[in-house]
Parts: structure tokens; C-alpha cells; sequence
């Protein structure tokens, strides 16, 4: 007689990318149990809608996961990515057994929405980083990957007056939570990730040295065997306010 199989592993890509950019990550995460990265809605190659909406993404990554059969899932979400995990977290908890998320940016005041809005700007990146710009045009075609950028952008200024999660529903959350982040990280920092992890009752904090952003930065390898530790038990994990990756204690009672 054989146990169950594991529940499947949800990745979810941030703002502008796609699946494909999450590939180092999917390369790492082995065989053990079942692996989807997702498209967003209008990423990779999907067709743009008119307007973004964390509740259109978040509507079609559940409708996502109800054309494969699955009821409930582990996820990882990076950057916005994680944002989004954390809201299905709070607006269905019945599909999340627990989240996972890497630089995850809920804090969008003015500062940081003009940050955002001048890094993903289309004349920025053709201008200083081509590679870039060649790679969101391969990932997205054939689509427009300017005009995703663009709408992508609104959405965010869209957070400033209406923020896509509040306080009160981070602290609402009942699911396991890891908050990993990156000490020196350009969009998200580390004092956003503690404060993540303190709003988000019994959420797990964790920081390493450098940037996540662009993941390929990240500690790949460390972060994938803390993430199965998670998963596989979430209460096991010590819960520590700040402490690289390479050190943490595992309690395996």
C-alpha cells in the first residue's frame, strides 16, 4: 500500500515575466512531488486583457488550477508573484496549504510605485539593459511586450489608492507562511520582508545576503532545500527574526 501522492508545488513568476523566467528555480526543485509554474493573465504569450487586476490574475490562476484538477496546492511566488500567493491565501484559503514567497512586495506608496514604474520602463530597458528587453519580447510574443509593460504599470498605480492587500487581511492569513528576502535587494527591502513576516501570523522570516532581483542573484540551491524543508513541515522550521539561510536550524521533532 502507498501513501498519497504530495500535493503539487505552485510557482508564480513576478510582474513582466513569465514561467520561463522561474526555470532556475523549476531546474533545482527536483522530482519529489509535482511542479507547475504558471503563466499570469496576459503573460508568456497569453493575450493582454484591458486592464489588470490583482482579482483578474487571481481569478484566472484558481481557473488554472481547476483545468488541472488541482484543489489545493504549496506555492511559491516571487516578487509580485508572492504578493499574489499571499492573496489567495486571504481570499481563498481553501485552494493554499501553505506559501512560500521570495521578495514579496506588498508595500506600494508613492516611493516605490515610481521606482517600480521607472525600472519596467520600456525606454529604460532598450536603452541600458537590451538583453532584457530581446528576452521579454521572446517570453511574450506574440504579444506586445510594451504595451504589458504599460498596463502592468497602471495596475501598480492602482495600488496606491487601493492596495491589493490590506493589513488587516495579511493578518488574517491562517496558511503557513515563509518570508525569504534578500538583504541588499533594489525593490523589496529586507525591513519590508520582517515587516511581512510580523503581519502574517506565525510567518517564518528569512533573509540572505545580496538581491533576488533578478532571481538568477538569489542563493538558488539554498533557497529550494529551506523551501522542501517548509513545505514538508512548516511548524519544524525555527522561527527567528533575522538569519541567513545557511544557518538555520532545522527541528526535526
Amino acid at each position: 500500500m502507498t501513501g498519497a501522492a504530495p500535493a503539487p508545488l505552485v510557482v508564480l513568476h513576478g510582474a513582466n515575466g513569465s514561467a520561463r523566467d522561474m526555470q532556475p528555480l523549476l531546474d533545482r526543485l527536483g522530482t519529489e512531488r509535482p511542479v507547475i509554474a504558471l503563466d499570469w493573465l496576459g503573460h508568456g504569450g497569453r493575450p493582454i486583457p484591458e486592464r489588470f487586476t490583482v482579482e483578474a490574475i487571481g481569478a484566472d490562476l484558481i481557473a488554472q488550477l481547476d483545468a488541472r484538477g488541482i484543489a489545493a496546492a504549496h506555492f511559491f511566488g516571487f516578487s509580485v508573484g508572492g504578493l499574489l500567493a499571499l492573496w489567495l491565501a486571504a481570499r481563498h484559503p481553501e485552494r493554499v496549504l501553505s506559501v512560500a514567497t521570495l521578495t514579496a512586495k506588498f508595500i506600494y506608496d508613492a516611493r516605490a510605485i515610481a521606482h517600480a514604474t521607472h525600472l519596467t520602463s520600456a525606454e529604460r530597458l532598450l536603452r541600458s539593459n537590451p538583453e532584457r528587453a530581446a528576452a521579454l519580447e521572446r517570453m511574450h510574443a506574440p504579444q506586445d511586450w510594451q504595451a504589458l509593460i504599460v498596463k502592468v504599470r497602471d495596475m501598480f498605480a492602482e495600488f496606491a489608492e487601493r492596495p491589493p492587500l490590506t493589513r488587516e487581511e495579511l493578518a488574517g492569513i491562517t496558511k503557513p507562511v515563509l518570508a525569504l528576502g534578500a538583504l541588499e535587494d533594489p525593490l523589496v527591502p529586507a525591513a519590508e520582508v520582517r515587516e511581512l513576516a510580523g503581519l502574517v501570523p506565525g510567518a517564518i522570516p528569512a533573509l540572505f545576503p545580496g538581491t533576488a532581483h533578478p532571481l538568477a542573484q538569489a542563493p538558488l540551491d539554498t533557497i529550494v532545500r529551506t523551501l522542501t524543508r517548509f513545505i514538508d513541515n512548516p511548524a519544524g522550521l525555527q522561527r527567528t527574526a533575522r538569519v541567513k539561510l545557511t544557518e538555520f536550524r532545522w527541528d526535526r521533532r
